[in-house]
């Protein structure tokens, strides 16, 4: 893969909330999450666990743990990511600032969903209430939920984009030390 194919990806990919009533094929979702895994993590840990929603009723219970996720029952597939606080990697030694673990969760949500627009998937992070979809999925205290993924096949309506997304320019997000 070339810079300029990675580019357009990156520019391709964007937040899809609404989606086609059809649901994703396992063989396309496990692509999906074998890229997922992929991405890189504290110390090799590979604290993430995906929980993959397919059933409406658990959906909607989903969408009333989401902070903006009002369109969650809409999606194919919700994929709730949780980290495992009390996972090691082979050093067996703590790490230092445990939020690499999440960060390492976002990491694979984010190499998820770049795998998911290369498929025709539409993706969007959701933002979760970290008590409430806990106990829904009746999670044990060493994980912590991270957020979740929305999936699904791009509304007709949807498929173009609204618009260029306005970006920062990068003179004003970026500072050299030389």
């Amino acid at each position: 893969m070339t810079y300029e194919e990675l580019f357009e990806l990156l520019r391709e990919r964007r937040s899809i909330r609404y989606f086609q009533d059809k649901p994703i094929d396992k063989t396309i979702l496990n692509r999906i999450l074998s890229a997922a895994i992929l991405a890189p993590s504290v110390g090799n840990i590979q604290p993430w666990h995906f929980h993959c929603i397919e059933n409406e009723e658990m959906k909607k219970k989903m969408m009333e743990c989401s902070c903006y996720g009002n369109f969650v029952a809409g999606a194919a597939t919700f994929i709730v990511v949780s980290c495992n606080k009390a996972a090691k990697g082979a050093a067996q030694t703590t790490i230092w600032n445990p939020c690499e673990m999440e960060y390492s969760c976002v990491a694979a949500m984010n190499y998820g969903m770049l795998a998911a627009t290369t498929l025709g998937i539409g993706s969007c992070w959701v933002s979760l209430h970290h008590g409430p979809a806990h106990n829904l999925l009746k999670l044990p205290d060493h994980q912590v939920i991270v957020g979740g993924m929305m999936l699904g096949y791009i509304k007709e309506a949807e498929i173009e984009p609204s618009g260029e997304h306005e970006r920062k320019p990068l003179d004003t997000a970026v500072t050299f030390f030389a």
